[in-house]
C-alpha cells in the first residue's frame, strides 16, 4: 500500500485546479496513473490529518482508506486472493461481496470527476434582530467552508430577497428597508447563493460554480405608534346644528393591533365636540351660540396600549346656511348686503408664471371675501377670459388658477390679463372682480443662433493690428439674461495668434502684423462660438474663414449709401427700392464689384428673403463706382413681428479681395390689422340688480398705440329689449340695467361690435348671455311618474333598495334636494338616501313570527334647500320567502341490518319540515344523498326512505358501522339545503369469512437456498379472524390436500405450543431457487364455527450466485420524442443466468467488435450494466455487443443489444389515442408469461389496432405505457403518410372494444384518457374543461422484462378549466401553422396565411365549407365548455338529412361513460334537435324556409342555466302571441347539489351522416334516454361553416368517413341524357370495336410462333410492376425487378445478352439446396429471352400509369431485370412452328424456396381469372393443382406458410436502389424474416459468435434453426456493402 504525504496532499490539490480539464475529459485510468506517479516520486513525510479531496469534488478520502492494487495500481482496490473466490467457503465468499461492492462504490467515484466546489460553512444561518433597526444595519456574515481551491476574493454573494436585504462580497448581510413584523410573522426566509466569478481555465465548458445556503431572520417585536389615514382631517356644519350632530370620523392604523382610544385636544371652547373612544366619530357637544365662530381648530389623538400618542390637527368650518323649515318657523330671511371683495387685489397684479410647464401648473390662489353669511356667503369663481390657457376651480372658499396647456413664452405667450369675477350664493346674489397681470417668465430653451453659418473675409497683409477685421452677430429668441451673448473663438493654436474676438460685440480684431509672404497663400479657419448667460447654457458655432491678400488687393470699399437710415413701411409693395450702396472695386485693372446679399440663419437676417438686390445702372446714381440697390422681393414685412432688418451685404472684386457691409433697416408700422373680438358665453344671475357681466377685450396686432384705440358698442342687429336691459360702455363694460327673470327669457343675443378707427377694420362678434337660475319655487311629489307603494321580499338584502320611486317636481334648475324620512320607520328598518332618495333596507326583515316586520307606512320629507319641504307617504308590504332552511326531525338516525343477508330492501326512513311552512301543508321537501352514498344506497326522494342497492358486508365497513348523511332541501328541490342528518347503520355479523394469516405481513416469508434445514429458522404463523366474537378464532390451518406431493415432502407445519392460533413453518430439505423461486402455498383455515377456506402463504427462495452464466439477447425500443431527449438510461445488459441477485459480481464492458458508431451513441455501465444513450443518437436501428464477466463465478459471456430508435415528432404525440388496460402493469406488457414464444401483450395489442385499421403493424407506434391503480395507460398512434386523427383512433377501437379485449385476455376499462369527459371525475367540477399533453423531455418512461425495454414518452395530462385557448399564438411561423397548404408569413408582427383562396379558405387556410353527398365525415368533438356556442351553416339539397350527430357509438360500455349526445338532422324542411346533457333527453324543431338555393345558420347556446336554439331567419316570422318561431329555449332539469349544464361527449363530431353503429334504439335503452331519435337518411348539400366559439372547424381534418371532403364549389359529375339517336350511334360503335379486337387476337395468336415471348409482358408487367400512389402523397414509384438469376440454364449458366457466363456465388448456393431439373423447352427459347423481351418492351413505355412497386436487389451487379413474378407459381405451354411439343417449367421449385415468399405475394389463387388478354394454357403443377395466373400487388394480403425445408439464402449484402423509387426492401421483409424478432419493427438479432466458425443448431425448444454467426459490426443485415460476398443461410 502506497501512503500519501502532505506534499502529495498539496500536489493533489494542485492538480485538482490546475489539472481539472484533465480530470473531467480524460479516463479513469489516466488519472489513476497520475495519482500513482505522483505518490511514488514523492519522498517519504510525515502523516497528517488533512483530507484529500476526492476524485468527483465531493467525497473526502482519507490517506488511511486509499489503497492501490498490487497487481493493477489502481487506487481503492485491493487485489484478491484466488482462494477469495472460492464457492465453497459461502462466509468468506458473502464477505468479499461486501468487500468487494464497497471497492466498487469507491470505484466508481473515479469516474464522476467534477469541478471543485463552493460550500458555506453553514448550512442555515440564523439571527434575531428587532424591527426597528436602521436601514444598512449589518445582520450576520455567511462564510465559505475551509479549505477550497478557489479563490475567495472571486466569490459573488447575492440574496433572493433583493428587495429588503443586500449582502457585500464579504458575505454581510443588511437590511435595505426598514423591517416588518407583522407581515412577516415574525420570519424572513431567505437564500443565499454564492458564486464563483473568477476565470477557471480548467473549466472548458464554462460551468457556473455556485452554493447555496438558507438564513433565518427572527424579528423582534417593537411596539409603534399609530398612525392617521391622513396628516390633517377637514370636516364641515351646518350653521344652526344641534348637540349630538356628526361632524365626521376619523381613522387610525396600528400595526401592533394594540390600539386603545381616540380622544381630542385643544378643544375651543371646552366641550365643544366629543369624540367615541372606540369608533373615532366626532359630534357636536354643545349647541352652536356665537355667530362670530366660523372656524374651529383643534387635536384629533389616537392611544395604544403601550402608551404610544399619535396627534393630527381637525380643522372644522362652520357654513352659513337657511335653516330647513326656516319660513315654516317664520324666522326672517337671510339678507344678501355684502358682495364679495378681493382684499389683496393688488398683491396678484404682476404675478409670474414660468414656460413650458406642464398642464395643470398653479398660478395663483384667490380669496374674494363675503360678510353675509349661509348661501349669502358662499363663493364662487371664474374667468371673464381664460385665453384658453387657464382655468380657475373652487377649493374652500378660496380660487385656484392653473394652467390649462403649456406656455410659450418665446412665441405669443408673454404676459395675459386675467379678470376673476366672484359671485355669492345669495338670493339677488353679489358679484366681484379683480383683474390682473401674469407675466410668463422666460427659461433658457432657445440657443443663441448666428445670423450666418459660414462668415469669410480676406485681409491685406498691410491690416493695421489690433484693428477690426471682421464682426459675427448672432440673436437669441429667449429674453433677459437668457438672451444676453458671449462669444468666443476657437481654432488652431498658430491661427488663433493672429486674431482675437470680444466677447461682447463679436467683433474679430487682428492682433498681430501679418508678413507679406501670406498673401494668396495663408488661409485663416476658425469657429466662432456663441453663447447664453442662462442656465443651462446653451450654445451655437459658425465657420470663420479669412483669406490673406496682398497690400495691392484690397478689397472694395463704401461709396456711398442712400438713405445712411434706410426705412420701408411694413406695407409696401414688392419691388419697392429700399437703399441703393455704391462700392468701388480698389484695382486699378479692374473697376468691377460683385455684391452678395447674404442670408442669414434668422428671419430678421433675411434667412426667408425678404430683401433682394439688382445691380444699378444709372450712372448718375454712383457715377465712377459700381452700385446695387436693395428692394423688396417678397410681401413678408410685418412691424408686429419684426421691426428691424439686419442686412449683411458682400462685395467681391476681381483679386476675389472680400468685403462685408451690414446694414439696419428699419419697419414702420401701419394700422393694418382689424381688431379681432372672441366669441363669449356669460350668465348673470336672475333677480339682480344691475351688475358688470364682463369687461369686453379685443386684440389688436398693431402695435403703435395709436392704433390700438378701440372703441365698443352695440350692432345695428340689437334689438330694442336688449338695448333696454344691457348697457356697453366705450371701455367694453358690459352692464344689466335692470333684474332679469329666468322664467321669462333664459338666454340674450347680444351683437356687439369694435373698431379701431379703421371703417374697414370694424368686426361684430354675438356675446351668448345666460340668465342662471334662483332657487325660488318649492318642490312637491310627482305621483304619477313615482312609485310609492311597494312590495318588498323579507329577504332582501340590506343596503338594497325597497323599489320606491320618488318623483319630485320643480321647475328651478338649481336643485340641492334633502330627503328625510320622518315617521313610521319602526326600529329603523328603512334609510333614505339624502342626496337621490333611494329609500334602502336598513336592517334584516322577518316576515316570520315573533318579529312579524309585515306592512310599513312611512312619512318622507324633500327639501330643496331654500324653499318649504314637501311631504308624502311610502307603503312598504313585506312578503314572505323561503329563507329557512329545512331542518330534519331529529339529527340522529340508527338503523340494523344482517350483512349479505339484507339485500335490496328498505331499512329505515328520514324526514325533514320547512320552517316557512305550517306542519299542516305539504312541505314540498327533495332528499337526496351524495354520489359516494349513491354507490351502496338509494333515497326516496319524496318520502325519504333509505334503502339498500345490493348487500352489505360487516367486515368493510369500520367496526361495523356504516354512516350516512342524508340531505333535504325545500321547495322540491330548487330551495335550501338542510345541515345534514346523520344515519348510523349497525351491520350484525355473520360467520361468512374463514381465518387468515395475520403474521407474517402480507403472507410473506423468505428462505435463502442451498441452506441446511437445521440452519433455518422457523417462520411463525398466526391466524386471526375479521369475524368478531364467536364467529372468530381460535382457529387452524392444515396443508390443503391439493397440495403437490413435491411440495408437502419439503415442508412440515406444526401448532406453536402454548400460543393459539400460531403455527411454525419449517423446510425439510434445502431449497434450489433455480428449481423453484416461489412456493405458494395453500392452507385449508378454519374457525370455531367451522368456516373453511384456502389461504396462500407466500414462500420465496432466496438467492445466490450458484449458476452459471451464458450468451444472451435483448431489444429496446426507444421512442425519441422530437430527438430531444437527454442522455439517459434505456435498459441493461441481458444474459442468460437463472440466478436473479447476483448483479454485484458482474462486470460490464462494451464488445470490441461494436461498430464505434454505436460505440459513440451508447454508454455501459461497468458495475450496473445500465445502458445509456447519449443525447443526438440518430434513429435506426443499433446492435450493440457487451461482454458480461461475473468475478464471483469467473465466467464470461456476452449480451446482444438489439436497440431500436424511433424519432416521434409533434403529431404523432397529440394525435395519439389512448386507452386503460385493467389488470395488468406495464412489464407484464411486455412479458411472455409462463410459455414460452408466446406473443406479449404489446404485440397482440399493435395486431388488433394494425388490424382495426387495416395497415401494417409497423405503423402502429405504443410509445407510452404508465402504470396507474388498477391497470396501465397506454398512448399509440397510427399512421400511414399522416397520423391519423385522435378522434378515429379512439373511435374505431371504441367500436372494437370488446374483439380486442378479448384477443388480448384483458379488460379495456377506458378509451379516450380524459378527465373532463367525466363529470364526477373532472378537475374542474363543473365547469369548463380542456385537456391536454405535456411530453416530458427529460424523463422518458422506461418499461422493462427480462429480454425487452420500451423506452416512452412520459405524457402528462393537464387541465384547464376554461375555454379559451390553451397556448398563446406563437410569434414565429412553423411548418403546421397554415394548413392545406397555406403559406405562412409575418405581417404586422402577427402570423398570417396565404391560403389557396380566400373564398374556401379560413384564417388558417382551414377548409370552411365542404359538400356532402350520401357520406359521413368524423371530426374531434366539442370542447367541454360551461358557456358554449356552436354554430352550423348549411345549404340542403333535400328536405331530409342528418346534419350531425355527437354522442355514443357503443352501448354503455361501463358505469359512468357519458350519456350525453347532440343530434341534429333535418326532416321535411324541419330543423330537429335531440340533446340530452345527462338529465334527461330533449327535442326541439324548428321549421326553416324550404328553399335549397339559400343558407340557414343554427346556433345553439347553452350556459349554467338554459340551452338554446335559433336558425337565424329561418324563413317564417312571429304572429301576436306567440313566441319567435325560429328560436326556443330551455331550461335545465335542476337539482341543487348536481346540475348537468356541460355537455361531456366521448365520441367524433359525426357529419353528414352516421357510421355503422347500434341503432338509437339500443343506444337509448342502454343509456337510459327518455326519447328515442329517429334515423334519417344521409345530408345532401353543402355545409358553408362549423365552429365552437371561435374554434373554426377544418373540413379536411377528417381522416375517417364514406367519401372524400370536396369544398362547396368543387367541379360535380355531370349528368348525360342520351337520346335515341345517340344510343344506336354508341352501339354501333361498340360492334365495331368489338369486330377489332377479335381481328387482332386472331392475329396475335397467329403470331406466337416467334422465339421472343409473346407480348404478355406489355400489360402483365404493367399490371404488376406499376407505380403506386404510397402513402397518399401522390408519388409514382416505379421499381425494376433485379431478376437477373432467374436468367439461369438447366446446366448452370447465367444468360446475358446472348452470352453466358458463370454463375454468382447466390445461385451456387441456391443450387446445393436443391438442383434444379433440366427444362424441357422448345428449340430457341430460354427463360433470359423471355425476360430480355419483357425488359425491352417495358423500358418502352411510360411508368406513370403502373399499380404498384417492389424493389429487388440481390447481390452482382447493378443490373435490373423486370418480369411478372405471378408467373413465379405457374406453367405455361408453347408451341414451336407446327409442333405441339409441351414443355414444363417449375419456378417455384427449380429456384429453391428463396422466392417462395415472392410466390405466396404474387400467385394466383385458385379459380382466378385471368386479367388479360391473351389465352394460354395453364400447367399443373406436382401435385395437379393449376397455379397460372397472375395478381395485382396490394390487392390481397399475403398468406404465411410453413414449409418444412425452406431455405432462405442471402449474401450478405442486400443492396438498395435510390430510396426515392424504393422505399421498402420487400426482399429484406420477407426472405430475411427469421433475422427479426416479434416486436414489428424491430431490427434483426443475429446468433453468438461462440467460436471462430459459424455454428448451426436446432433449438429443440423452439423448434427452428438458429444460425450462429459473427456479428455485423452493429449494421442491419439489410444494407451491409455490396463488396462482400459471403453467404448467411437460413433453412
Amino acid at each position: 500500500m502506497v501512503v500519501l504525504t502532505e506534499n502529495q496532499n498539496l500536489m493533489i490539490l494542485s492538480a485538482v485546479f490546475f489539472g481539472h480539464l484533465c480530470l473531467v475529459r480524460c479516463s479513469r485510468n489516466n488519472y489513476e496513473s497520475y495519482v500513482t506517479s505522483t505518490a511514488s516520486s514523492s519522498s517519504s513525510f510525515p502523516l497528517n490529518d488533512h483530507p484529500i479531496i476526492g476524485y468527483d469534488g465531493t467525497k473526502e478520502i482519507s490517506p488511511s482508506n486509499v489503497a492501490v492494487d498490487s497487481s493493477s495500481g489502481v487506487p481503492g482496490r485491493e487485489g484478491r486472493r484466488p482462494e477469495e473466490n472460492d464457492s465453497r467457503n459461502p462466509e468468506r465468499s458473502h464477505r468479499q461481496h461486501h468487500l468487494r461492492r464497497s471497492h466498487r462504490h469507491l470505484h466508481r467515484q473515479d469516474n464522476m470527476i467534477e469541478l471543485p466546489k463552493l460550500e458555506f460553512s453553514e448550512s442555515e444561518y440564523r439571527a434575531k434582530v428587532r424591527e426597528d433597526i436602521p436601514i444598512q444595519t449589518s445582520i450576520l456574515q455567511v462564510r465559505l467552508a475551509s479549505p477550497s481551491v478557489l479563490v475567495a476574493s472571486d466569490v459573488v454573494f447575492r440574496v433572493n430577497d433583493e428587495d429588503h436585504f443586500g449582502i457585500d462580497r464579504s458575505g454581510v448581510l443588511y437590511n435595505k428597508r426598514p423591517l416588518d413584523y407583522e407581515g412577516t410573522n415574525g420570519h424572513y426566509l431567505l437564500r443565499i447563493i454564492a458564486e464563483y466569478k473568477g476565470d477557471l481555465r480548467e473549466n472548458p465548458f464554462g460551468e457556473r460554480i455556485t452554493s447555496e445556503t438558507a438564513a433565518r431572520i427572527s424579528i423582534v417585536d417593537t411596539p409603534e405608534p399609530p398612525r392617521f389615514e391622513t396628516d390633517q382631517y377637514f370636516f364641515s356644519i351646518p350653521e344652526l346644528a344641534s348637540t349630538g350632530a356628526y361632524v365626521g370620523a376619523v381613522k387610525a392604523f396600528d400595526d401592533d393591533d394594540d390600539l386603545e382610544a381616540y380622544v381630542l385636544q385643544d378643544v375651543r371652547p371646552p366641550g365643544m365636540f366629543t369624540i367615541d373612544r372606540e369608533t373615532g366619530i366626532i359630534r357636536i357637544g354643545r349647541m352652536l351660540t356665537s355667530i362670530q365662530d366660523r372656524t374651529y381648530d383643534f387635536q384629533v389623538g389616537a392611544v395604544d396600549f403601550a402608551g404610544h400618542v399619535t396627534i393630527t390637527p381637525v380643522t372644522v368650518y362652520r357654513i352659513a346656511s337657511l335653516p330647513s323649515y326656516a319660513r315654516l318657523v317664520q324666522k326672517p330671511e337671510e339678507e344678501n348686503f355684502h358682495k364679495p371683495i378681493f382684499l389683496e387685489c393688488d398683491a396678484y397684479d404682476g404675478i409670474r408664471v414660468k414656460e413650458n410647464m406642464t398642464e395643470g401648473t398653479p398660478v395663483l390662489m384667490v380669496l374674494a371675501t363675503d360678510e353675509d353669511r349661509g348661501n349669502s356667503g358662499i363663493v364662487s369663481y371664474a374667468l371673464l377670459n381664460d385665453f384658453g390657457r387657464f382655468t380657475i376651480q373652487a377649493s374652500n372658499q378660496h380660487g385656484q388658477i392653473s394652467t390649462t396647456k403649456r406656455l410659450d413664452r418665446d412665441g405669443e405667450d408673454k404676459e395675459f390679463y386675467l379678470t376673476v369675477v366672484a359671485r355669492d350664493g345669495g338670493s339677488g346674489a353679489h358679484q366681484g372682480s379683480c383683474s390682473f397681470k401674469v407675466i410668463v417668465e422666460d427659461i433658457n430653451d432657445n440657443p443663441p443662433l448666428f445670423d450666418q453659418q459660414i462668415y469669410e473675409e480676406t485681409i491685406s497683409t498691410d491690416h493695421i493690428a489690433s484693428t477690426p477685421a471682421l464682426r459675427v452677430s448672432a440673436s437669441d429668441r429667449d429674453s433677459g439674461h437668457n438672451a444676453e451673448i458671449s462669444f468666443s473663438l476657437q481654432g488652431n493654436p498658430d491661427d488663433m495668434k493672429y486674431f482675437t474676438i470680444n466677447s461682447d460685440t463679436g467683433i474679430i480684431t487682428l492682433t498681430k502684423s501679418l508678413e507679406e509672404s501670406m498673401a494668396n497663400r495663408r488661409l485663416f479657419e476658425m469657429r466662432a462660438r456663441a453663447s447664453d448667460r442662462g442656465t443651462p447654457v446653451l450654445w451655437s458655432s459658425a465657420d470663420v474663414r479669412i483669406q490673406v491678400v496682398s497690400s495691392d488687393d484690397l478689397p472694395p470699399t463704401i461709396v456711398s449709401q442712400q438713405p445712411l437710415y434706410p426705412e420701408v413701411w411694413e406695407n409696401t409693395t414688392e419691388n419697392t427700392d429700399v437703399l441703393t450702396l455704391c462700392a468701388r472695386s480698389n484695382l486699378a485693372d479692374s473697376s468691377l464689384v460683385y455684391f452678395t446679399l447674404l442670408n442669414g440663419n434668422t428671419p430678421d437676417t433675411n434667412s426667408d428673403g425678404t430683401f433682394a438686390i439688382r445691380r444699378q445702372d444709372n450712372s448718375d446714381v454712383c457715377h465712377d463706382s459700381t452700385g446695387v440697390t436693395v428692394f423688396v422681393a417678397t410681401r413678408n414685412l410685418d412691424f408686429e413681428t419684426i421691426q428691424e432688418y439686419t442686412l449683411t451685404i458682400q462685395l467681391i472684386n476681381d483679386h476675389n479681395a472680400r468685403a462685408e457691409k451690414k446694414i439696419q433697416v428699419s419697419i414702420l408700422d401701419v394700422n393694418d390689422n382689424a381688431p379681432l373680438l372672441q366669441p363669449f358665453d356669460g350668465a348673470v344671475l336672475e333677480n339682480i340688480d344691475s351688475m358688470l357681466i364682463t369687461t369686453i377685450k379685443a386684440h389688436d396686432k398693431d402695435v403703435s398705440p395709436q392704433f390700438r384705440q378701440l372703441r365698443y358698442s352695440f350692432d345695428v342687429m340689437a334689438s330694442g329689449d336688449v338695448r333696454q336691459k344691457f348697457a356697453l360702455k366705450s371701455n367694453g363694460e358690459l352692464w344689466t340695467t335692470e333684474p332679469l327673470d329666468r322664467e321669462a327669457f333664459k338666454q340674450y343675443k347680444i351683437p356687439i361690435k369694435v373698431t379701431d378707427g379703421v371703417p374697414a377694420h370694424e368686426r361684430m362678434t354675438i356675446y351668448w348671455i345666460t340668465v342662471q337660475d334662483l332657487n325660488d319655487v318649492p318642490p312637491t311629489f310627482d305621483y304619477l311618474n313615482g312609485i310609492y307603494e311597494v312590495e318588498l321580499p323579507e329577504n332582501r338584502e340590506v343596503g338594497k333598495s325597497t323599489g320606491v320611486k320618488l318623483s319630485i317636481n320643480d321647475s328651478d334648475i338649481v336643485n340641492l334636494f334633502e330627503y328625510q324620512i320622518v315617521e313610521g320607520n319602526s326600529e329603523q328598518k328603512f334609510r333614505i338616501d339624502e342626496a337621490t332618495g333611494e329609500i334602502l333596507v336598513n336592517k334584516v326583515l322577518d316576515y316570520d313570527h315573533p318579529v312579524n316586520d309585515r306592512n310599513f307606512t312611512l312619512r318622507v320629507r324633500v327639501f330643496d334647500g331654500a324653499n318649504p319641504p314637501a311631504e308624502t307617504n311610502v307603503v312598504i308590504a313585506v312578503t314572505n320567502v323561503n329563507d329557512l332552511q329545512p331542518v330534519f326531525e331529529q339529527s340522529n338516525y340508527t338503523f340494523n341490518v344482517i350483512e349479505n343477508t339484507d339485500c335490496n330492501i328498505t331499512f329505515g326512513k328520514v324526514s325533514a319540515i320547512d320552517p316557512d311552512l305550517p306542519r299542516t301543508v305539504n312541505q314540498n321537501i327533495l332528499y337526496y344523498l351524495s354520489p359516494v352514498e349513491q354507490l351502496n344506497f338509494t333515497i326516496d326522494s319524496r318520502n325519504g326512505d333509505l334503502s339498500l342497492k345490493g348487500c352489505l358486508d360487516r367486515e368493510a365497513a369500520t367496526k361495523g358501522i356504516m354512516t350516512l348523511y342524508p340531505r333535504a332541501n325545500d321547495e322540491g328541490g330548487r330551495g335550501h339545503d338542510a345541515d345534514p342528518a346523520t344515519v348510523h347503520l349497525v351491520i350484525r355479523d355473520l360467520n361468512d369469512n374463514h381465518p387468515h394469516i395475520h403474521l407474517p405481513e402480507n403472507s410473506y416469508a423468505r428462505i435463502m437456498e442451498n441452506m441446511d434445514p437445521e440452519d433455518v429458522k422457523s417462520i411463525i404463523i398466526k391466524l386471526n379472524d375479521v369475524d368478531g366474537g364467536e364467529n372468530g378464532c381460535p382457529c387452524t390451518m392444515e396443508f390443503d390436500p391439493e397440495t403437490p406431493t413435491s411440495w408437502l415432502e419439503n415442508f412440515s407445519l406444526l401448532p406453536v405450543e402454548g400460543l393459539r392460533s400460531t403455527y411454525r413453518l419449517n423446510p425439510l430439505v434445502s431449497l434450489d431457487r433455480e428449481e423453484q423461486k416461489v412456493y405458494p402455498l395453500p392452507f385449508v383455515t378454519q374457525d370455531r364455527r367451522g368456516r373453511r377456506g384456502i389461504r396462500l402463504f407466500i414462500l420465496e427462495v432466496g438467492d445466490e450466485n450458484d449458476s452459471p452464466m451464458s450468451n444472451g439477447t435483448s431489444r429496446i425500443k426507444v421512442y425519441n420524442y422530437q430527438g430531444q431527449f437527454p442522455s439517459m438510461v434505456i435498459g441493461a445488459v441481458y444474459v442468460t443466468d437463472l440466478d436473479d441477485y447476483d448483479l454485484v459480481d458482474k462486470v460490464f464492458e462494451v464488445d470490441a467488435t461494436t461498430s464505434s458508431d454505436v460505440a459513440n451513441h451508447f454508454q455501459v455501465d461497468v458495475n450496473s450494466g445500465n445502458i445509456t444513450m447519449l443525447k443526438g443518437t440518430p434513429a435506426g436501428c443499433h446492435l450493440l455487443r457487451v461482454k458480461v464477466y461475473d468475478e464471483f463465478r469467473r465466467e464470461t459471456a456476452v449480451g446482444v443489444v438489439n436497440i431500436t430508435v424511433v424519432d416521434l415528432n409533434f403529431s404523432a404525440v397529440m394525435k395519439s389515442g389512448s386507452l386503460t388496460i385493467a389488470d395488468i402493469k406495464a412489464q407484464q406488457m411486455l412479458g411472455t408469461g409462463k410459455v414460452a414464444n408466446t406473443v406479449t401483450v404489446y404485440e397482440r395489442l399493435k395486431e388488433q389496432i394494425a388490424r382495426i385499421h387495416k395497415i401494417p403493424r409497423d405503423n402502429v407506434d405504443i410509445f407510452s405505457m404508465r402504470d396507474v391503480n388498477g391497470g396501465v395507460q397506454i398512448r399509440y398512434n397510427c399512421h400511414s403518410s399522416p397520423y391519423y386523427t385522435a378522434a378515429k383512433l379512439d373511435g374505431l377501437l371504441m367500436k372494437n372494444r370488446r374483439e380486442v379485449s378479448n384477443a388480448l385476455g384483458l379488460d379495456i376499462v377506458m378509451v379516450d384518457i380524459n378527465a373532463c369527459l367525466y363529470e364526477s371525475k373532472s378537475p374542474c367540477g363543473g365547469k369548463s374543461c380542456q385537456h391536454t399533453m405535456r411530453p416530458n423531455l427529460t424523463s422518458p418512461l422506461v418499461v422493462a422484462s427480462s429480454t425487452a425495454t420500451m423506452v416512452g414518452v412520459d405524457i402528462t395530462d393537464e387541465y384547464t378549466c376554461d375555454c379559451g385557448e390553451l397556448e398563446p399564438l406563437p410569434s414565429v411561423c412553423f411548418s403546421d401553422f397554415c394548413y392545406n397548404g397555406g403559406t405562412c408569413s409575418i405581417i404586422d408582427n402577427a402570423l398570417k396565411c396565404q391560403c389557396i383562396d380566400d373564398h374556401n379558405y379560413g384564417p388558417r387556410c382551414e377548409l370552411k365549407n365542404a359538400r356532402f353527398e350520401k357520406s359521413f365525415a368524423w371530426y374531434e368533438p366539442l370542447k367541454v365548455c360551461d358557456n358554449s356556442t356552436f354554430t352550423i351553416t348549411f345549404r340542403s339539397n333535400k328536405h331530409s338529412g342528418i346534419l350531425l350527430y355527437m354522442g355514443p357509438i357503443v352501448e354503455s360500455p361501463w358505469e359512468e361513460y357519458p350519456k350525453d349526445f347532440l343530434y341534429v338532422f333535418l326532416r321535411n324542411w324541419v330543423l330537429v334537435t335531440y340533446v340530452d346533457l345527462g338529465s334527461g333527453t330533449e327535442k326541439v324543431s324548428i321549421p326553416i324556409e324550404k328553399n335549397t338555393n339559400r343558407f340557414f345558420q343554427f346556433v345553439v347556446i347553452w350556459n349554467k342555466k338554459k340551452i338554446s336554439f335559433e336558425v337565424i331567419d329561418c324563413g317564417f316570422n312571429s304572429t301576436i302571441g306567440s313566441g319567435d318561431p325560429c328560436k326556443v329555449s330551455i331550461p335545465y332539469p335542476h337539482i341543487s347539489m348536481y346540475p348537468n349544464f356541460l355537455l361531456n361527449v366521448q365520441g367524433p363530431l359525426q357529419v353528414g351522416g352516421l357510421a355503422p353503429m347500434p341503432n338509437f334504439a339500443s343506444l337509448s335503452a342502454s343509456y337510459r334516454w327518455n326519447l328515442i331519435p329517429p334515423v334519417v337518411g344521409y345530408f345532401s348539400g353543402c355545409i358553408l361553416e362549423m365552429r365552437q366559439n371561435d374554434f373554426l372547424y377544418d373540413f379536411n381534418a377528417s381522416d375517417y368517413g364514406s367519401g372524400p371532403v370536396q369544398p362547396c364549389d368543387a367541379p360535380r359529375t355531370s349528368r348525360v341524357v342520351l337520346g335515341q339517336q345517340s344510343i344506336i350511334i354508341i352501339l354501333a360503335s361498340l360492334f365495331c370495336l368489338l369486330v377489332l379486337v377479335l381481328l387482332i387476337l386472331c392475329l396475335a395468336r397467329r403470331g406466337r410462333k416467334t422465339v421472343s415471348y409473346p407480348d404478355l409482358d406489355r400489360e402483365l408487367v404493367k399490371e404488376t410492376m406499376g407505380g403506386t400512389d404510397l402513402e397518399a402523397f401522390g408519388e409514382k414509384d416505379v421499381t425494376h425487378f433485379d431478376l437477373k438469376f432467374l436468367q439461369v440454364t438447366p446446366d448452370g449458366y447465367v444468360v446475358k445478352d446472348g452470352e453466358e457466363s458463370n454463375l454468382p456465388d447466390v445461385t451456387q448456393d441456391a443450387r446445393q439446396c436443391r438442383s434444379a431439373p433440366l427444362a424441357k423447352m422448345p428449340e430457341g427459347l430460354s427463360i433470359g429471352d423471355f425476360i430480355n423481351s419483357n425488359i425491352k418492351k417495358v423500358d418502352q413505355e411510360q411508368q406513370d400509369g403502373v399499380d404498384d412497386v417492389r424493389h429487388y436487389n440481390i447481390s452482382g451487379d447493378e443490373m435490373s431485370v423486370a418480369a411478372s413474378l405471378s408467373s413465379l407459381a405457374s406453367g405455361f405451354h408453347s408451341t414451336t412452328g407446327s409442333s405441339k411439343s409441351e414443355f414444363s417449367f417449375d419456378y417455384k421449385n427449380d429456384w429453391c424456396h428463396r422466392f417462395d415468399k415472392i410466390v405466396q405475394i404474387y400467385g394466383k389463387e385458385p379459380g382466378q381469372k385471368e386479367d388479360h388478354e391473351y389465352n394460354f394454357q395453364d400447367l399443373p403443377d406436382e401435385k395437379g393443382t393449376t397455379l397460372a395466373g397472375t395478381a395485382t400487388i396490394n390487392r390481397r394480403k399475403p398468406s404465411v406458410t410453413n414449409d418444412k425445408a425452406n431455405c432462405y439464402t442471402l449474401p450478405a449484402s442486400l443492396k438498395r436502389k435510390n430510396a426515392a423509387s424504393s422505399p421498402s426492401p420487400v426482399l429484406a421483409k420477407n426472405i430475411a424474416k427469421p433475422l427479426t424478432s416479434r416486436n414489428s419493427g424491430d431490427c434483426g438479432v443475429p446468433a453468438l459468435k461462440d467460436s471462430p466458425k459459424s455454428i448451426t443448431e436446432k433449438d429443440s425448444s423452439k423448434g427452428r434453426i438458429k444460425s450462429q454467426s459473427p456479428p455485423m459490426e452493429g449494421r442491419n443485415l439489410t444494407s451491409a456493402s455490396s463488396k462482400s460476398k459471403s453467404v448467411e443461410t437460413w433453412c
